[in-house]
């Protein structure tokens, strides 16, 4: 045999060994340290969407992603649509909409090392083998960790409340920079205002922001000036843009009832004509109104009851000040029981308040009877917010505006989706259809052992999650944890952390602007 010929074998051997040893390592690689996944449905959107179309408006330049959750055969009706920067009831024309092609979901890395070495942390997105259905590729969840081990966890207005061991009472659990800053929703936005407003199929009557005295406001590209120094306001059109629950990404799904939302972010780039404007936003919320002045060199936040101006909290802080043709960005944040105050992008000023949840209660739902229950209390809809501008001493330009809200968690009630399996054990006969859904309701409040987590989907109308699974399929009650509603610590897989391939566009191009880290 020639030399030739016996290394041309050698070398395709130590090929061949070389893509086993690669394989192996992949393989290892992909057991123990990251994986990727595909999100299939739209309980986390629009965090992270599963199968949709992206909706393009023609007359507002937005884009919408819109999830395919359909049921079995059903098509999607674009009859549901809406061109919602125009207004909440703008239905949308064949002429007004440009539709892609149906997208794959989200495609994220999860860290499968993390949780050996450290602890999964409050509002991680975190993977994981559903409780109830384990079995095969589908289930495998995403959802975020809200509850840790050892807690008791009560979902209020919205907001998560936790109880800690050792703690003698609730208290709100506040989200860190980085999540509020990746789950704020956009309600309205003025770079999206309609193009042609008098093809709308409603009567287009301008921004949602009303001026008062009318004659005193005018639209100017995308923006709002006023010509008077004398003192003028805005007050937001919540008849025409609700400050609710209601979520774009479901509108081929709609969600029954949507609930008013008081955890708000105003934000606007200020300009005014002339040195000496004094500025204001008062957000209406929860039985209460919290103002955000700017006044000469002062930035403050004040709280007080409607039923009671004097009993006011004011805190405030230092700025250089509003001076003529100087734009100043502003940035008014209502959320998890703090309001903040943001002035080109620096936290002037915040103040921080402490309700319970019995207190929270009585403050969304504008209750005045003393005597109702907290379970009463929890089922009574929540009074709904409202905004308003107000200023003095000089002209001024409203530019770059945007309105958005904050995650809701919402109540409901357990359905057969939450009696797929039987209770087992000293669970056994507690789960009953119609009964308030797990930690919406004081009589539902779950307490977690030191080995169980509970988590919640961002899209909370239309995520089967923590609130609603019932008892653990039986292979699980019998070798892992037989605790309903809950995910057991065995159940972890690994922390998301990156979309590294974003629903692509036509076949299988990456919408490389969509790449993002996961918050």
């Amino acid at each position: 045999m020639s030399d030739s010929h016996t290394e041309h074998s050698g070398a395709v051997i130590d090929t061949i060994q070389s893509l086993i040893v690669a394989f192996v390592f992949a393989m290892i690689f992909r057991g123990f340290v990251v994986e990727g996944f595909v999100i299939p449905t739209g309980s986390m959107a629009p965090t992270l969407m599963g199968q949709h179309m992206r909706i393009d408006s023609l007359q507002t330049g937005s884009s919408t992603p819109v999830g395919l959750d359909l049921a079995k055969g059903q098509r999607p009706d674009v009859s549901k649509l809406r061109d919602y920067m125009a207004g909440r009831s703008e239905p949308f024309t064949r002429q007004t909409l440009r539709a892609s092609a149906p997208r794959m979901g989200d495609r994220i890395l999860v860290a499968k090392w993390l949780y050996p070495f450290s602890q999964p942390t409050r509002w991680d997105a975190i993977v994981f083998k559903n409780p109830v259905a384990p079995e095969g590729a589908s289930g495998t969840y995403i959802k975020r960790l809200i509850g840790l081990p050892g807690e008791s966890i009560w979902l209020v207005d919205g907001d998560v409340f936790i109880q800690a061991p050792g703690e003698d009472r609730f208290h709100v659990a506040r989200k860190p920079r980085h999540v509020r800053d990746g789950v704020w929703q956009r309600v309205w936005d003025s770079s999206h205002t309609p193009q042609a407003p008098d093809r709308l199929a409603r009567r287009w009557t301008g921004m949602p922001w009303i001026g008062y005295p009318k004659s005193h406001w005018r639209d100017v590209d995308g923006s709002l000036q006023s010509d008077t120094s004398d003192s003028t306001s805005l007050t937001w059109d919540v008849d025409r843009f609700p400050l609710d629950d209601w979520n774009s990404y479901n509108m081929f799904r709609p969600v029954m009832g949507d609930i008013p939302v008081s955890d708000l972010r105003v934000a606007a780039t200020v300009t005014p004509a002339a040195d000496g404007l004094e500025a204001s936003l008062s957000m209406s919320v929860r039985s209460h109104v919290i103002q955000y002045t700017l006044k000469g060199q002062t930035a403050s936040i004040s709280m007080w009851p409607v039923t009671d101006a004097a009993a006011v909290t004011r805190v405030e802080g230092a700025i250089s000040g509003l001076r003529a043709d100087q734009p100043v960005r502003v940035v008014a944040e209502h959320i998890d029981q703090a309001a903040r105050l943001l002035v080109d992008g620096v936290d002037v000023v915040t103040l921080e308040y402490d309700w319970d949840p019995t207190d929270r209660l009585r403050a969304a739902s504008g209750a005045s009877d003393s005597n109702l229950t907290d379970a009463e209390l929890s089922r009574r809809r929540p009074v709904e917010a409202s905004l308003t501008w107000e200023f003095d001493g000089s002209p001024v330009r409203l530019s770059n505006m945007q309105v958005d809200r904050d995650l809701y968690y919402r109540p409901s009630v357990l359905t057969g989706h939450s009696m797929r399996h039987e209770a087992v054990g000293e669970f056994a006969g507690s789960i009953v259809g119609g009964q308030p859904a797990a930690a919406t309701s004081p009589g539902s409040v779950v307490t977690l052992s030191p080995t169980q987590y509970f988590v919640l989907g961002d899209n909370s109308g239309n995520s089967l999650d923590g609130r609603l699974w019932g008892a653990p399929a039986p292979i699980v009650a019998e070798q892992v944890d037989a605790t309903p509603f809950v995910v057991p610590e065995d159940l972890l897989i690994g922390k998301a952390f990156a979309v590294y391939f974003p629903a692509p566009h036509e076949g299988w191009i990456p919408d490389f602007g969509r790449l993002r880290f996961i918050h």
